[in-house]
This record gives C-alpha cells, sequence and structure tokens, in this order.
C-alpha cells in the first residue's frame, strides 16, 4: 500500500490555511461588491480586442512588458492628466491584475511585521486582509460623513508616537469610500497632506471608484495635489468595466516602482490590456454615461425605498455621489453581525459594520449595502423585505 505524502514540516513559517469557499448570493444581495453586471460592454470589449490583435497580434508571441504594454501606459497618463489633474510619465505607471495587487505590491513594499498604518476607521475588506497578511498594527482614524476628520487624524498620529509606534503610512480610499460611500472634499485632502506631511509620512491612495460618479462635484485626487512625492495612487478599470478583468495600476516615482517591480511575479494580460485601451479609446466617455446613470437609478431606487421603510426609526444612511455602497446604521444596541445570517436565510443579504473595523469594535450596530449589483426594483423590494425582518426582530417599530 502506498504511503501519502505529507508536507506538514515543509510549510513555511509564513504559511496558513484559508477556507476555500465560493460566493453565496442571497435572493435580494446586498452584500455584494460588484458593479452593474448588465453594463458591462462585451461587444466594444471584443472589438477593442479586435483591433488590439490586428496591429499587435504578433506580440503576443512573447512575454509581456512588467509593467504593462507602452500604449496601455501612455493611455493611463493622459487619462490620469485629464481625469484626475495628475502629470507622470508611463515610466512612472505600473499596470497590475486589479488595484488589488496594486495595492498589495505597496503594502509588501512598506510594511514589516509590527509596523502600525493608519486607516479610515472602517477599511475595504480586501486591503484589510492584505495589512492583516502583512502582520500591520492596523489603526483606524475617526470619519464623519465627510471622511477622513483632519484634527482627528493628527491627534492620533501624535498619540501612537507617544506611544513608541513605528508608523509607516496613511491608506485612503478618499472617493465614494467603500464601505462608508463618503467622499473626502478637496479642502479637507490639503489638510490631510499637509498633516503627513508635518509629521513625515507617505500616503497610499486608493481611488479605484473615482469613475463611478454620478452627481456632484469631482474632487481634486490627493496625488494632484501632492507636492512632495509623497503619495502613492492606485486606481482600476475594473469597477468601470468588469472586475473579472482584473485590470488596475499604480502610479509612483521610478524608485519606488523599481521596488514593486521587484515583487511582481509576471505582467499583465495582453489580451485584456488590448481589449481596454482599445475599447476605452474610443467609448470611455459614452461607457461612464451610461455606467453612471443606471448606478444613479439603482442608489435612487434604494434611498427612496430606505426612506419609505426606515424613515423615522431611528434608522440612518448615507446618500453617496458615486460609487456601489451605502452605510446604514442602526440604534446603538443592534449587532448587525448577530441578525445578518438569519436576514440572509430570509432572502436579503449585508455585511457587518464590524467587518471593516480593523479593531472589530466599531461599526456593530451597522452595515454596507451594495445598491449597484441589483436591478431598481429589486433594491426596492429587498429593502421593505429588510425592514420586515428588523420589524420581525424588533429592531425597528
Amino acid at each position: 500500500m502506498t504511503t501519502k505524502f505529507n508536507f506538514e514540516k515543509f510549510y513555511s513559517q509564513k504559511s496558513e490555511e484559508q477556507e476555500i469557499s465560493g460566493p453565496v448570493h442571497a435572493k435580494y444581495d446586498f452584500a455584494v461588491a460588484y458593479p452593474a453586471p448588465e453594463t458591462i460592454p462585451s461587444d466594444g470589449l471584443l472589438e477593442g480586442l479586435r483591433k488590439g490583435l490586428e496591429r499587435e497580434g504578433r506580440d503576443l508571441a512573447y512575454y509581456p512588458h512588467s509593467f504593462g504594454s507602452i500604449e496601455l501606459r501612455e493611455f493611463i497618463k493622459e487619462k490620469l492628466k485629464n481625469d484626475r489633474g495628475i502629470e507622470t510619465t508611463a515610466e512612472e505607471i505600473l499596470v497590475t491584475h486589479g488595484s488589488g495587487e496594486a495595492n498589495n505590491l505597496v503594502i509588501q513594499n512598506l510594511t514589516d511585521p509590527g509596523d502600525t498604518v493608519i486607516t479610515e476607521e472602517f477599511v475595504y475588506l480586501g486591503t484589510l486582509n492584505q495589512l492583516q497578511k502583512a502582520k500591520a498594527d492596523i489603526v483606524g482614524t475617526k470619519l464623519d460623513d465627510k471622511g477622513i476628520i483632519p484634527e482627528e487624524l493628527d491627534k492620533l498620529i501624535i498619540k501612537l508616537k507617544s506611544e513608541g509606534k513605528t508608523i509607516k503610512y496613511l491608506y485612503s480610499i478618499p472617493e465614494f469610500q467603500n464601505p462608508t460611500g463618503s467622499t473626502i472634499p478637496t479642502q479637507r485632502r490639503k489638510e490631510v497632506l499637509d498633516i503627513l506631511s508635518k509629521h513625515g509620512l507617505p500616503l497610499l491612495e486608493d481611488d479605484c471608484y473615482v469613475d463611478l460618479r454620478f452627481e456632484g462635484e469631482s474632487q481634486d485626487s490627493y496625488k494632484s495635489l501632492d507636492e512632495t512625492g509623497s503619495v502613492i495612487h492606485v486606481a482600476s478599470f475594473s469597477k468601470l468595466i468588469a472586475p473579472g478583468l482584473r485590470m488596475g495600476y499604480v502610479n509612483a516615482p521610478v524608485e519606488i516602482m523599481k521596488r514593486l517591480n521587484y515583487l511582481k511575479t509576471s505582467g499583465p494580460s495582453q489580451f485584456v490590456s488590448l481589449a481596454i485601451e482599445n475599447f476605452l479609446k474610443n467609448e470611455m466617455e459614452s461607457h461612464k454615461e451610461k455606467i453612471t446613470a443606471l448606478l444613479r437609478e439603482k442608489r435612487d431606487a434604494m434611498v427612496s425605498s430606505l426612506g419609505e421603510n426606515f424613515g423615522g426609526t431611528g434608522v440612518s444612511w448615507t446618500i453617496p455621489e458615486g460609487g456601489c455602497y451605502l452605510w446604514i446604521t442602526f440604534p446603538d444596541d443592534v449587532n448587525m453581525a448577530d441578525l445578518q445570517q438569519e436576514c440572509f436565510d430570509e432572502g436579503v443579504g449585508y455585511l457587518a459594520g464590524d467587518r471593516f473595523s480593523p479593531s472589530g469594535k466599531s461599526g456593530v450596530n451597522s452595515a454596507r449595502l451594495c445598491f449597484a449589483y441589483e436591478t431598481p426594483e429589486m433594491n426596492r423590494e429587498g429593502i421593505e423585505k429588510f425592514a420586515e425582518f428588523m420589524r420581525q426582530k424588533k429592531v425597528i417599530w
């Protein structure tokens, strides 16, 4: 009888187990992190890929440049200049497998175990997981409906330094923040940069939702306001086109790029690069208009239903000007994590707020709701069903 080989003594010290599971969807799925599936421009991407293959098909015989194709990086350079006011070069742009890889490359280069990383009080789960795997000491700074509160950030940094902490950087999603939906006004961003400059700290700006604005005025990016070169800018095409394409990028000085390149194991897909570049060159603005109009309709449907079903009950919610999410807050004695599975079984999915908290202690009475995935009709029906469940549990009356 053949003995089965045992790998147990060969695992490295950093190796850990993680359960393997696929996505599970509720009937009314407000827990997902996806944009509207009906806006995926399949025909446009196929046409973009066809044009790209006609132009550069022979290049597929070679491995791609680790930074991504020069054509796509030149396109990103112009997009950053026109959309975000960022002056840069193609050499300062690294194309990645989604903004998640971009963030992780920065985190791995800047973070040693035990280093303190300041984040918003509630953090996107993907980045929170990356920071935890890097063994960072993650500390959230307080938010209000306009995002980071500069005075609170300054006080937090002073406190952490007095405790002998090694603070490495601030991580922030300033536009349509995941999970709260808040956007930091330009003036606050200037104040945040002044505070970081005073304390000699860099900033990792995650601008992945900026293309999804459907109302209000666009705010200046941290990177465009930065005069010292302390901001590393990350963004994504995945939210604008399709998450499954996994295409993002990072913009930073060349000396940082060389460090990121050291950890990068492969270049981005040339097929995806060709499709995105050629599609967006011709159809970016019309596609943005289509997707943002639909997102606004979906947000309005959810917000309207929240008003009809939760108005006057002591429940509050954010009304974002773009992105995919809003943040709902119940009375202080409500624990949304305790209710999450039962609510899911009744057909309504959400993510409990404490999951986004670095300490796990904040946001206990809050939840993130995604308005982008379901249809407007499903958003209205789902919120009505959500309210019925909360009445049954005597959370609202």
